[in-house]
């Protein structure tokens, strides 16, 4: 049986050292004048989508043009975000090359679901030199609802390797509540890890 494993990124494969946040208040800094930009903004576990929603509106910066503002925003979010990684030491999570070493070419399919738009992914991972290791996946772009992410990533991995979309047959592995939660949601199972700030008890609850 075709087997669906769903990673999320930030805290689950690598550790940034808060490059993500770093590069969104870089890019508000820059291209809306605002600083500290994400101060009082949630973000773990949350969609880029919500999280640029938010910051938006928290600093008031749609101007009646909120597709416009997020265009903005985007484009230089991506481009700080690129040369944050390049100054701050990060590093793939311990055991993580081992685990993706053993399910290349097992029987299932590894993609992502993270809140991470597909060109902040690709950017993080491939940081790493870990973004040819997913076949496909459901990113944060244009939804704030992390359960959405996660039924993309099972259809589009499924599609992938053409086998039926089954809920039942995926797991998805992610460190905070809102990954446990958003599994959930789809009736897809989930493989927690303590390796963020949250806890094994936390991640339970």
């Amino acid at each position: 049986m075709a087997r669906l494993l769903l990673f999320d990124i930030d805290m689950t494969l690598i550790n940034t050292n808060r490059s993500g946040r770093a590069a969104l208040d870089a890019a508000f800094l820059r291209a809306f004048g605002v600083e500290r930009a994400t101060e009082g903004v949630a973000i773990d576990g949350r969609t880029d989508h919500a999280i640029f929603s938010d910051i938006i509106a928290l600093h008031g910066l749609a101007d009646g043009d909120l597709a416009a503002a997020r265009e903005k925003a985007v484009a230089t979010y991506l481009d700080e975000l690129q040369a944050t990684l390049a100054v701050r030491a990060g590093e793939v999570l311990p055991g993580v090359m081992e685990v993706l070493g053993e399910l290349h070419g097992s029987h299932g399919s590894v993609g992502l679901a993270t809140g991470n738009m597909r060109a902040g992914a690709r950017t993080k991972l491939a940081h790493f030199g870990l973004w040819e290791r997913f076949a496909a996946g459901g990113f944060g772009d244009d939804t704030p609802v992390r359960a959405e992410v996660v039924r993309a990533g099972m259809v589009a991995l499924a599609e992938m390797i053409g086998c039926d979309v089954d809920p039942g047959d995926c797991i998805v592995i992610g460190d905070t509540p809102l990954d446990v939660e958003a599994a959930r949601a789809v009736g897809v199972r989930t493989l927690a890890v303590a390796s963020g700030r949250f806890s094994a008890d936390e991640l339970r609850a």
